[in-house]
């Protein structure tokens, strides 16, 4: 059931992500969802990426607040908004927009198939 949040609510969700993470990062958390609504099975994931990450954040809390951001996004059903946002940005690396762009296009083709 999704989880309604505001459009301020939803800004403040990416900018917590940041764009590109939410561009490289998208398309893993709609194939893993279930992880994200498990506890242990998120923190494992927040470990996992926050080691592999390419030391994105300096510490782990960073990581997490990624995480639970755009896993909120996604709860609210605003995936395919955040991929046209970054999309749409002019301050995104272009690895995560060239992302974003080919995500969006499998979703809206019908070769990506998630479920929330």
């Amino acid at each position: 059931m999704k989880q309604l949040i505001t459009d301020a609510q939803y800004v403040n969700a990416y900018r917590s992500a940041g764009l590109w993470f939410v561009g490289m990062y998208m398309e893993a958390f709609l194939l893993r969802f279930d992880e994200l609504e498990d506890k242990d099975k998120k923190t494992k994931l927040i470990d996992e990426i926050y080691d592999h990450g390419r030391n994105a954040d300096e510490n782990l809390r960073g990581t997490k607040t990624r995480v639970n951001a755009l896993h909120r996004i996604i709860k609210a059903g605003r995936e395919m908004e955040a991929l046209e946002t970054v999309i749409n940005s002019n301050k995104v690396d272009k690895e995560a927009v060239s992302i974003a762009k080919d995500l969006l296009s499998r979703i809206n083709s019908g070769d990506f198939i998630y479920k929330v």
